[in-house]
């Protein structure tokens, strides 16, 4: 198969006019010219989103849509990998999320379940600070032992691949610690830390702030919180939902800014009533408001991201950050946080996304 660019993404550059050839799921060449099977206007990498509850509906803590329904939509949005999402709930229901989960990427393995493939699970939750619980129920909240969490994912072990915790909270720095020697990459998020606490746990295995800015301590010119201290710390990623509303435009150029494309991502954040017409709608007992496209809760909290990961690069090129960049922070940069080959490069996996003018999705190749 032959696939021809005008605009192709490899590394941090455009060039034009190439023809990409894949053999059995993986790239073989990259040149220009010649006779193809499709032509598109922009080809990339295609889009791994880290931070995704689900959407139109669907939950794995709820299960009240399809799960294939669900992975097809975030396919069509080219969305190739998803890191499903579980916020703090009661742990039988968080337990029932993973035994969804855990079969559907059991499912996946055996090429019986289509869609964006699941690279795992994301636990923004149970431990999580009581100060800062965005949209999360201050009652499910959790102290963070390894007791705790091993309770929580007995069974399910190998499914996680990231956690979000509240360094500030007593036995979070050994919690977060632990887990980062077993591989699983290890978020601050929904903390009320301040700059030293948030150093301390940079330093202890933690190499991410989740959607900075949400749910954490604000930056204050003489309590600068963990938001600097992620800002200011090359080692450290920082996630950002770019659907400019959780974040001013500015707050996102200057996350931009101080980290570049290669350790901002952009993610979703998006939630059950996500793409649901404007309404009002009871989820897990708690009730919402989705307006003009955007969800809250009940109390007026946002509630999760407004749009896709195609939604956010069309938002942050529209801020004024360059397309490369643009499609990076939402492609490449997430997907080697977690070791997958998610560049154009002969000898890597053909997964890729077709772009039409405008940045709209066209097609999407996802093979391996």
């Amino acid at each position: 198969m032959k696939i021809f660019a005008q605009k192709l993404l490899v590394g941090r550059t455009f060039l034009a006019n190439q023809t990409v050839t894949v053999e059995d799921g993986q790239i073989t060449a990259i040149g220009g010219g010649g006779p193809a099977d499709f032509s598109v206007w922009a080809l990339t990498p295609g889009l791994v989103d880290l931070h995704c509850h689900g959407g139109q509906g669907f939950d794995p803590e709820l299960n009240e849509r399809p799960l294939p329904e669900f992975l097809t939509i975030l396919l069509c949005h080219g969305v190739t990998d998803v890191l499903l999402t579980l916020g703090a709930e009661p742990l039988p229901t968080m337990r029932r999320a993973l035994a969804v989960v855990q079969t559907a990427m059991q499912q996946q393995a055996a090429g019986k379940l289509p869609g964006a493939h699941i690279l795992g699970v994301h636990l923004e939750g149970p431990f999580l600070s009581p100060e800062r619980p965005g949209a999360m129920p201050p009652a499910a909240l959790l102290p963070p032992t390894l007791a705790a969490y091993q309770t929580l994912v007995q069974g399910y072990e190998s499914v996680i691949r990231q956690v979000t915790l509240a360094p500030e909270l007593p036995g979070a720095l050994e919690l977060g610690a632990a887990l980062a020697a077993r591989g699983i990459r290890v978020q601050a998020g929904h903390t009320d830390a301040d700059y030293e606490t948030a150093q301390r746990a940079f330093s202890a295995g933690f190499t991410g702030l989740c959607h900075t800015f949400n749910a954490c301590r604000p930056l204050r010119h003489r309590d600068p919180g963990v938001v600097a201290a992620a800002l200011l710390d090359p080692n450290v990623t920082t996630e950002c939902i770019c659907d400019l509303v959780h974040l001013h435009p500015a707050a996102l150029q200057l996350v931009y800014h101080m980290k570049g494309p290669e350790a901002m991502i952009a993610v979703s954040d998006s939630v059950a009533t996500h793409g649901l017409p404007d309404g009002r709608y009871t989820v897990a007992g708690q009730d919402y408001i989705v307006q003009n496209g955007v969800s809250r809760c009940a109390n007026g909290t946002l509630d999760g991201g407004g749009v896709y990961l195609d939604g956010a690069v069309r938002n942050l090129q529209s801020i004024g950050i360059p397309a490369q960049d643009a499609c990076l922070m939402a492609s490449t940069t997430p997907a080697a946080l977690l070791g997958l080959p998610r560049t154009i490069h002969p000898g890597h996996p053909a997964v890729l996304v077709g772009w039409s003018e405008g940045w709209q999705v066209e097609r999407v190749w996802r093979d391996s």
